[in-house]
């Protein structure tokens, strides 16, 4: 699993106006008869837009869910690296003395520049261009590396420690009828088996880890203007951002079937930047599946730590792990090219 910081419930009061346009001023914006106009953020985040005579920025409060300072400038590296080798990532802006996170009542915040377009677009030539974007941004991403073991994790210790879970949660009389779970062990097993011969040769980078439609700007059909939210970005096997690419753009909504004929494409556009190898694309249902094994148990448990068997949307992503073995050879052949 990726190693995230520690995160507990903040009970801070929401980011307001006021406080966001506190936040752009003290990185030198000037808001004098600037607008402040709330948007649709994450799960662990507020943000707000500034409309402002220098152009339009965002105010990014990490407050929902305490995230550590450390883990913050992980993000932020990753960003800044990657920004300074490809447009459609867009840097934080540093405050005085070059700082780039500011701490005001209520938690961390950091500013970057707006990217005008449209998030949540699901169509195929949208999802070629992520494809595409994505490779790059691997290929920007070679030589940043991550230390001390903060933030990474491989297959070979993902899907074991996915299997341990599923079994805590079989045994869990709260949710051991709610959903499959014996049918996820297996999942996860058979996964292990089949990626353990091929894992020395998957290469590895710094993921994005959520390339998903709401976190795609898009711009005219077929152009991705920028990549955003980088709250899972880890070091790991650098197909696993392609299954999550796969198993979010492979279907015209969350609760659509996958569909097949979109396999191919995708994986196309992201070998026109960066070549895959023949291991990669033997284990594409697997990293596939690893995504949606993952936000199984991500869901269930943050659910779980506000109602006790609460399971939240979990059964969408164990519905599409159930759909991904039904056809993995069919995403394998597909994958091959």
């Amino acid at each position: 699993m990726v190693s995230q910081p520690h995160r507990r419930v903040d009970r801070a009061a929401a980011l307001t106006p006021a406080a966001a346009l506190a936040v752009a001023a003290a990185f030198g914006i000037d808001v004098d008869g600037a607008q402040a106009v709330a948007l649709a953020g994450g799960y662990s985040n507020e943000t707000i837009r500034i409309d402002a005579r220098a152009g339009r920025f965002v105010v990014r409060r990490y407050g929902r869910l305490h995230v550590a300072r450390s883990a913050i400038a992980f993000e932020h590296a990753v960003m800044l690296h990657a920004a300074a080798r490809m447009s459609e990532i867009a840097a934080p802006l540093r405050a005085g003395a070059g700082t780039i996170v500011l701490a005001p009542a209520g938690g961390l915040c950091a500013v970057l520049p707006y990217v005008d377009g449209t998030a949540g677009r699901r169509d195929l030539d949208t999802g070629c261009a992520v494809a595409r974007v994505l490779a790059r941004f691997h290929r920007a991403l070679h030589d940043l590396h991550v230390t001390d073991g903060m933030r990474s994790s491989r297959f070979l210790g993902a899907l074991p420690w996915l299997r341990e879970r599923f079994t805590r949660f079989a045994a869990d009389p709260l949710v051991a009828r709610k959903l499959d779970w014996s049918g996820l062990v297996a999942a996860v097993t058979a996964a292990t088996a089949h990626v353990a011969p091929r894992a020395a040769n998957l290469p590895q980078v710094i993921v994005h880890g959520d390339p998903n439609p709401g976190n795609a700007i898009a711009g005219d059909p077929g152009e991705v203007r920028a990549l955003i939210d980088f709250d899972f970005a880890h070091q790991t096997e650098r197909v696993y951002d392609v299954g999550t690419l796969l198993d979010e753009f492979g279907r015209a909504g969350d609760d659509e079937p996958l569909d097949l004929d979109r396999i191919a494409p995708l994986v196309a556009a992201y070998a026109e930047e960066a070549p895959m190898t023949h291991a990669e694309r033997e284990v594409v249902p697997e990293a596939m599946l690893r995504r949606a094994a993952t936000l199984v148990w991500y869901v269930a448990t943050r659910h779980g730590e506000r109602v006790p068997g609460d399971l939240g949307g979990a059964p969408r992503y164990a519905a599409r792990a159930a759909e991904i073995v039904a056809h993995a050879a069919e995403i394998r052949a597909a994958a091959a090219g």
